[in-house]
């Protein structure tokens, strides 16, 4: 077993199964010689109910996850063009493709009898919409290996600390840890690295600590939510105001280029008009000379 078969099978499994799973891993990795690897996947995080129905997505329907990166993609590159209308498409097709990700990630953990309450649904929702804001965000998501929710504060780059359980695996090579490599030179044991203790007990200060940083967690998880959507609102109407304004600058040009042929026109009109008033004024006159040329007393 090396540490991509121990996080392919670790996130593969519900949250409840997740620690007996790895202290199993570990022990087996300890027993086999390769310390090293125990303490790897001893240290390996316990993902969130949101994290792990986000990862049964994955690996369930890996092609809603295509669509996921693939306009993820788009985003990226209409944002680097600040193509306001390309901005404003994507930002609909955003919103249909969140809605059905999360219908078809409730579907996914139901049928595995997971936990879907509102606060998993919003975090999962979160997730998602993270993951369409940057392109290190989705291939996050994309990895499968999701220890926590991820959230956008509507700029910069999304926070992914601690948020995977190790590097995508599309980035990194293959990891084995060899047996024996606690071991000096000489062969002997290295007796400055002892074996890791699988079953460890917290620390009731560090499991205090971290109760209250996930509460604030969630607090600055919501108001950052809030703020992004309060942003891509904006930007949505921003985009639309700019291509109204488009609109209106091509159909003043129209105009503009009809009044300059009108007043073209106008001007040949003016002219022929001139020449019919001169015409007409000397055919009357000449009508008035024949009118005297004849006699008085004409019939």
């Amino acid at each position: 077993m090396d540490l991509d078969e121990a996080l392919t099978q670790l996130y593969g499994l519900r949250p409840d199964e997740f620690l007996a799973a790895r202290r199993r891993l570990a022990l087996a990795a300890t027993s086999g010689g390769e310390p090293g690897l125990a303490k790897a996947i001893d240290s390996m995080r316990k993902p969130t109910a949101a994290a792990w129905a986000v990862n049964l997505l994955t690996r369930q329907r890996p092609d809603a996850v295509e669509r996921l990166l693939t306009l993820a993609a788009s985003f990226h590159g209409a944002h680097e063009r600040i193509d306001g209308p390309a901005l404003k498409e994507l930002g609909r097709e955003r919103t249909r493709l969140v809605d059905e990700l999360m219908g078809a990630c409730a579907e996914v953990v139901r049928e595995a009898d997971g936990s879907w309450s509102p606060a998993v649904a919003n975090q999962v929702r979160e997730t998602f919409v993270a993951a369409l804001s940057t392109t290190a965000a989705a291939d996050a998501v994309a990895s499968g290996q999701l220890t926590r929710a991820l959230s956008y504060a509507g700029f910069g780059d999304v926070d992914l600390s601690e948020a995977l359980a190790a590097p995508a695996p599309a980035r990194r090579p293959a990891l084995r840890v060899i047996a024996g490599e606690g071991k000096g030179r000489d062969g002997t044991t290295d007796e400055s690295e002892p074996d890791p203790d699988p079953n460890p007990e917290p620390d009731p200060s560090a499991l205090a600590r971290l109760a209250a940083a996930e509460a604030r967690s969630r607090e600055t998880m919501a108001a950052a939510a809030a703020a992004g959507a309060e942003l891509i609102g904006v930007t949505s109407g921003l985009a639309q105001v700019d291509a109204r304004i488009h609109e209106l600058e091509v159909t003043l040009s129209e105009a503009r280029s009809q009044r300059d042929a009108l007043v073209a026109a106008r001007a040949d009109a003016v002219a022929t008009n001139k020449v019919a008033e001169r015409t007409l004024r000397a055919s009357l006159a000449e009508l008035d000379e024949a009118r005297a040329a004849l006699p008085d007393d004409r019939p």
